[in-house]
């Protein structure tokens, strides 16, 4: 599998500016494009359109947690090769009853920085990140952060899954506290031939260890390649 680019889906705060170090530590042969999501739209169709406009030819789409729904719809697109997930999910990975206890005014609030560490960044991530991280989170609208994870609770891609007739990798955060192993599980028993690759990191796996991770992105793309 020959690819020159790699489209980059960004998590909840969908800024994509959280991606910078991990597509910085791209191998030199690839070409990283991060995907922005407009940061007052909520609709998934609308932040589908914003990724399926970013693909070009022979490229594999790499979907970080939130955008792993969106990610899984392009990826059916011909020039898509490949799909990686990272800490992300198929179908919800909370109760979905559990959305009507979103209500936006808990996001006007600054999220601690023992919350930020224990479900986001791990307890050894440096502070810079941790900074990045809330400066993020406070471009976005609480309305629209409380939406978009009602739209978690509501996802279901199950279907879509089973019909992508594409390689799919799922890396695994051993350490994650946001998304559970139930995620890999549900995508697991829909497409026993997907890989996964379970690394020593949190929820913010591309952000914490990106070097890591390309290592395993690009051992799959070969491996599959050869396969």
């Amino acid at each position: 599998m020959k690819i020159t680019t790699a489209i980059l889906l960004p998590g909840l705060d969908g800024t994509g500016d959280l991606l910078g170090p991990f597509a910085a530590a791209a191998p030199e042969r690839i070409r990283t494009i991060v995907v922005n999501y407009p940061t007052s739209e909520t609709s998934l169709a609308v932040l589908e359109q914003c990724a399926r406009d970013k693909l070009t030819n022979r490229c594999i789409v790499i979907a970080e947690s939130f955008s792993g729904p969106i990610g899984v719809r392009v990826a059916a697109d011909d020039r898509v090769q490949a799909l990686i997930l990272c800490n992300s999910f198929i179908s919800s990975p909370i109760l979905p009853a559990l959305r009507h206890l979103v209500f936006a005014p808990f996001f006007t609030i600054p999220i601690p920085e023992f919350a930020l560490r224990f479900f986001l960044l791990g307890r050894q991530a440096d502070p810079m990140l941790s900074e990045s991280a809330q400066h993020a989170l406070r471009r976005l609208p609480a309305s629209v952060i409380a939406k978009r994870i009602r739209q978690v609770f509501q996802t279901d891609e199950r279907n879509a899954v089973r019909s992508l007739r594409k390689p799919v990798l799922y890396l695994r955060g051993l350490r994650d506290n946001v998304v559970s192993e139930r995620s890999w599980r549900a995508l697991e028993a829909i497409r026993p031939d997907a890989e996964i690759v379970k690394i020593p990191g949190p929820h913010m796996l591309f952000q914490v260890l990106p070097v890591e991770c390309w290592r395993a992105i690009i051992k799959f793309v070969e491996t599959s390649a050869a396969g």
